[in-house]
């Protein structure tokens, strides 16, 4: 077996054309800058066989971008299309790529697809003999489950600060960081670190990385480069229910993003040899649609006729908590598109074995009980990084969680059959199933 080899490339992806920002109801045009967004590419090859890991600062990556991207890198010898792995950061501060929604910009994507495409084979024109590090971090400071069961026996996401029928959270948090560090002989440290928490803490209509930004910022020298990824935090964010009213802005980004990197820092000495030596698996799974019952169907007919929404104006955490009008009309007139969507959805996941350790792509946002069951379960404590948020999926809850409230479980924001998550479970089993010796 030859040595392991591993290239580096980051290109800024900041917008300068006009286009709406991702992550709200409404739209967003872009104002000003407050930091770069970046796209990352982290290249693989050994024995003649490539894998490249893409991480961007966005809310999602798009299979737009996806087989864009793919189309671009036909030309890498070794390098398989299912072998370009895809994550995002999830800031809600980044352009609108989905095609499928409002306010974006096919300028822009194009551009993306390029700059991204780039920076693929520049990463692996800049290959270097490479030595594994693996160890992990934890903080369970600025992460919550936002969903909470509450005294009427109902499930709220974000409710209201300190409210009295706050009875609990309906899940767990994650606060393991994994980190896997790459040194590049003659080219310093590439540090691959994956964290559970939402990236939605500034608001507004100025681009920015949020705090992915920050922690990059914080950690980074002259012979370190940080790639985050974010693991399973559909319903993980940073807002403490017990905290003040107002939890959003630069500041709780920056606050957030450096405390993720004190945390890091602190743990980078401790960390081990990880190992040698990579292999890429990719498979897929199915998805049916949405199960709408005869009763949801007629309700959100109702709702729809008699209510209205202002596209201008914003939906509100307590508009979703409390279920104002705009907020019934809103899902009422998603429940119907979906209901009027039929299709199955071929979803991808992917692994890739790097010495000891195990990366796994998951798609859309699944909660955080989905990794948890990868990384204790099925991975029974080995190291791991998850990353999240490709393809044109949103939330994956867990199935038990329907039917109880919160707007991730709405048909507009889950639109795909509720045992999806059985689905990827059963997929990412049957990937990790793959022998590491195996090319798959």
């Amino acid at each position: 077996m030859s040595e392991l080899l591993c290239g580096f490339s980051r290109r800024v992806v900041t917008p300068r054309v006009p286009v709406s920002l991702a992550g709200y109801f409404t739209l967003r045009y872009w104002t000003e800058v407050a930091d770069d967004l970046l796209v990352q590419a982290v290249a693989f090859r050994q024995d003649g066989r490539a894998a490249v890991l893409m991480q961007f600062d966005l809310v999602s990556v798009s299979n737009e971008i996806m087989a864009g991207v793919r189309a671009r890198c036909a030309d890498i010898p070794g390098l398989r299309p299912e072998h370009l792995l895809f994550t995002a950061s999830h800031t809600h501060t980044a352009p609108e790529i989905r095609g499928h929604r409002r306010g974006g910009n096919p300028v822009y994507t194009a551009w993306l697809i390029e700059e991204a495409a780039a920076a693929v084979h520049a990463a692996l024109d800049d290959l270097r003999p490479t030595r594994l590090l693996v160890g992990r971090a934890e903080d369970d400071r600025f992460a919550f489950n936002r969903r909470y069961w509450m005294a009427d026996g109902t499930v709220v996401t974000n409710p209201p600060r300190r409210d009295p029928r706050i009875v609990r959270p309906e899940g767990p948090t994650d606060p393991e960081i994994g980190l896997l560090a790459l040194d590049r002989e003659g080219a310093g440290r590439v540090l691959l670190a994956s964290l559970v928490n939402h990236a939605d803490t500034i608001s507004g209509c100025a681009v920015s990385a949020d705090w992915h930004g920050f922690l990059r910022r914080s950690l980074e020298a002259d012979d370190l480069s940080v790639v985050t990824l974010t693991g399973t935090s559909g319903n993980i964010n940073h807002f403490d229910p017990q905290g003040p009213d107002e939890q959003s802005g630069y500041a709780v980004a920056r606050r957030i993003g450096e405390g993720y990197a004190a945390s890091i820092a602190a743990a980078l000495p401790g960390l081990r040899p990880g190992g040698e030596g990579f292999r890429a698996a990719a498979a897929t799974f199915v998805t049916g649609p949405r199960e709408i019952s005869p009763e949801e169907l007629a309700e959100a007919r109702a709702q729809s006729a008699a209510y209205s929404f202002d596209e201008s104006r914003q939906l509100t955490s307590e508009d979703l908590a409390t279920g104002s009008p705009a907020a019934l009309k809103y899902f009422a007139d998603r429940l119907l598109e979906v209901a009027a969507d039929r299709r199955d959805r071929e979803l991808e996941v992917h692994a890739l074995w790097l010495g000891d350790t195990t990366l796994v792509t998951l798609p859309g946002e699944p909660f955080v009980e989905i990794g948890l069951a990868i990384k204790r379960g099925m991975m029974a404590g080995r190291p791991a990084l998850l990353a999240t948020l490709n393809q044109d999926v949103t939330y994956i809850p867990n199935g038990n969680c329907f039917g109880r409230g919160g707007y991730e479980t709405t048909a507009r924001c889950s639109p795909y059959s509720m045992a999806t998550a059985d689905y990827l479970l059963r997929a990412v089993r049957g990937l990790l199933a793959c022998s590491p010796a195996s090319d798959g």
